[in-house]
């Protein structure tokens, strides 16, 4: 445990809380940004890793104290999320729906469920999800809830299943028998579960983001809960992107750190390098500076938007959020995305500059840091982003209200979606897929 590491985590002060998590959290971040390249070389799905993380108490970060969690605010937090993200990109991707699963029930009404549900995620319970379906229109689900005695039944196939197959429970998208969306909690080894590893994207590859197929699985009549689609402004999607946020931040860092370590220790050259040791090469030298610089920029823009975002979610809970807020905070990610995904895309390739044809090799795994940037950036089209930012400071207008993803209608020959179901992709309280 460095110094630096315990300062990016914890700050110059630092509550009993916030230094206990870290000093646990650090050991476990650097064994597995040791195994990373060896993961990723092997598709090991390692359980083993999510339990280490669940042992130390990542899972249970912002969970309140009373229900056995460390308390952490999200200003607090975030920077875990970014340590996660510079030691294994993947295991950040593959515990953000657990994550959003956990701010939903923070801002959920005091109740039962509640109490039971952040008890659960205390003791160490872990959410996956599924909510994205292949072929669906847009607006549309087709994994459907039906009434079965006193309890229901689930069926539906599910893709970008992200982190079931490392879950003890998947939070599950669908419609009731009146076309009503609603959520299904099951535990993963409920009979009728069937998860495959079959995500094939060439970044993001141990994020347990394939298949699941849910064939008349039970499910407790208290574990579905109404979901309705709402055309309401809110911080939903704010809050979805943060995660995918604070991962880029966590590449740029360690594409810093694996640039440093690889030049440190380099004594080949060239002819017509400007020294004999590279690392001593002022040119080197320059692009080692300037890919600090982009992981520095990362880590301020995304760590002032969670301030942005904390001041949101302290207004929500006080009743006094505006449709204002939701559209600043909106635009917000939105700059922060266009800000961060490209800068550490370059950095990406830029950390190439620095080597040789022997940086380009398997067994370092350093173009693991481009394949995954660049998949966390395509789950939301940059393009769409920039225009939505500028057309609102043009002309005003932007609703923060939850998007959806499928194909068009006039593709399939099928009318638009009912307004039971527009939306039905994602709560617009709780948006879990991309």
């Amino acid at each position: 445990m460095t110094t630096a590491q315990l300062r990016r985590l914890t700050g110059p002060t630092a509550r009993p809380a916030l230094l206990a998590a870290a000093q646990r959290l650090i050991p476990v971040f650097d064994e597995l940004a040791a195994g990373a390249v060896a993961r990723e070389a092997d598709h090991v799905i390692d359980h083993d890793a999510i339990d280490r993380l669940r042992a130390a108490g990542y899972t249970t970060l912002r969970i309140p104290t009373e229900f056995g969690g460390a308390g952490l605010g999200l200003a607090e937090f975030y920077p875990f999320v970014i340590e996660l993200g510079a030691a294994d990109p993947n295991l950040v991707q593959a515990l953000r729906a657990h994550l959003l699963c956990v701010e939903q029930l923070l801002a959920a009404p005091q109740g039962e469920r509640r109490a039971r549900w952040l008890q659960r995620i205390g003791a160490g319970a872990v959410v996956g999800n599924a909510v994205t379906e292949v072929d669906n229109r847009v607006g549309q689900v087709t994994t459907r809830v039906s009434r079965d005695g006193d309890a229901f039944r689930l069926d539906g196939t599910k893709y970008y299943s992200t982190g079931s197959l490392y879950a003890d429970w998947i939070q599950v998208h669908a419609e009731d028998e009146e076309g009503r969306s609603v959520w299904a909690f099951v535990p993963s080894d409920a009979p009728g579960v069937t998860m495959t590893d079959d995500w094939d994207g060439f970044g993001q590859q141990l994020t347990a983001s394939g298949t699941t197929v849910f064939t008349g699985v039970p499910v407790a009549a208290d574990e579905v809960v109404s979901s309705p689609y709402s055309t309401a402004a809110s911080h939903a999607q704010a809050l979805a992107q943060s995660v995918h946020l604070a991962n880029l931040a966590g590449i740029a860092q360690s594409i810093v750190r694996d640039a440093t370590a690889y030049v440190a220790g380099r004594t080949r050259s060239y002819s017509h390098a400007n020294t004999p040791l590279p690392r001593h090469d002022p040119q080197v030298q320059q692009v080692i500076g300037e890919l600090s610089a982009t992981a520095y920029a990362a880590r301020a823009i995304f760590l002032t938007f969670v301030d942005e975002l904390a001041e949101v979610q302290h207004r929500v809970a006080a009743g006094v959020a505006t449709d204002d807020d939701y559209t600043a905070i909106d635009i917000s990610a939105y700059q922060a995305q266009l800000a961060i995904a490209p800068s550490v895309l370059r950095a990406a390739t830029q950390l190439f500059e620095v080597g040789g044809a022997s940086q380009t090799s398997r067994a370092r795994g350093l173009d693991r840091h481009w394949r995954n940037a660049r998949v966390l950036a395509q789950h939301n089209p940059l393009i769409f982003r920039a225009r939505l930012a500028g057309s609102h400071l043009l002309n005003g207008g932007h609703r923060a209200v939850q998007y959806t993803v499928g194909t068009a209608p006039a593709a399939v020959g099928a009318p638009a979606a009912t307004s039971s179901t527009a939306g039905a992709a994602a709560d617009s309280g709780f948006p879990v897929g991309s």
